[in-house]
């Protein structure tokens, strides 16, 4: 009896296709390129936000010391702002004593001005005007005194006021301004040094 085995053609004759060599290693190099881009992103992310942390924390530092720097600033106005309420109080003062003894200095320079043969009979002061008559023999004499006067340098401007001759005796009339030299020396330096600090708080002018 002869038997034949029929299932022996039915066996495949073609094995599955085996995954190419080339494609693995495509997948491995698209596996390492997006693990290598992950971490170098990750790496830029914390290093941006460190410096950014740096940043922040520089700012506040200046902030700070800025606000420091204006209470100092702050401190320094106000104690200027005292040292001119006291140097003007003791501007004052001393203007006032000078002031006082205005009078006697004003006097003093009268009659060590006065020359001979010219003759005060009235005096009047108003405010810083001072007016002056007499009696002189000459006109020159009057001329000699108003000179004087001037270069005293408490009588900066002197005019004649009035001027009469009868006979041998010269009547005149000086009017006069009185000024202190030392008021107005005070006066001049402080107008000297509220221009100056007016000048230095002048902003700069714009380019």
């Amino acid at each position: 009896m002869i038997r034949i085995n029929l299932l022996a053609a039915e066996r495949p004759s073609q094995k599955k296709a085996k995954a190419a060599p080339g494609a693995v290693q495509a997948y491995l190099f698209l596996a390492l390129f997006a693990g290598g881009a992950a971490l170098a992103c990750a790496g830029l992310y914390f290093y941006k936000t460190s410096e950014i942390a740096k940043l922040d924390d520089a700012i506040r530092k200046a902030e700070e010391r800025q606000r420091q720097l204006q209470a100092i600033k702050a401190q320094v106005d106000e104690l200027e702002k005292k040292r001119a309420t006291y140097q003007r109080k003791v501007d004052l003062i001393e203007q006032l004593k000078a002031e006082q003894a205005g009078p006697v200095h004003m006097l003093d320079e009268i009659s060590k001005t006065l020359p001979d043969f010219v003759w005060l009979d009235g005096l009047d002061q108003g405010g810083g005007v001072v007016s002056l008559n007499g009696q002189s023999n000459s006109s020159t004499a009057v001329a000699d005194f108003m000179q004087a006067l001037q270069r005293s340098g408490w009588f900066p401007v002197v005019e004649l006021g009035g001027y009469s001759e009868s006979g041998n005796i010269v009547t005149y009339g000086l009017r006069a301004n009185f000024v202190n030299p030392e008021v107005a020396a005070k006066a001049a330096e402080a107008a000297a040094k509220k221009a100056q600090e007016a000048a230095a708080n002048m902003p700069p002018p714009k380019k």
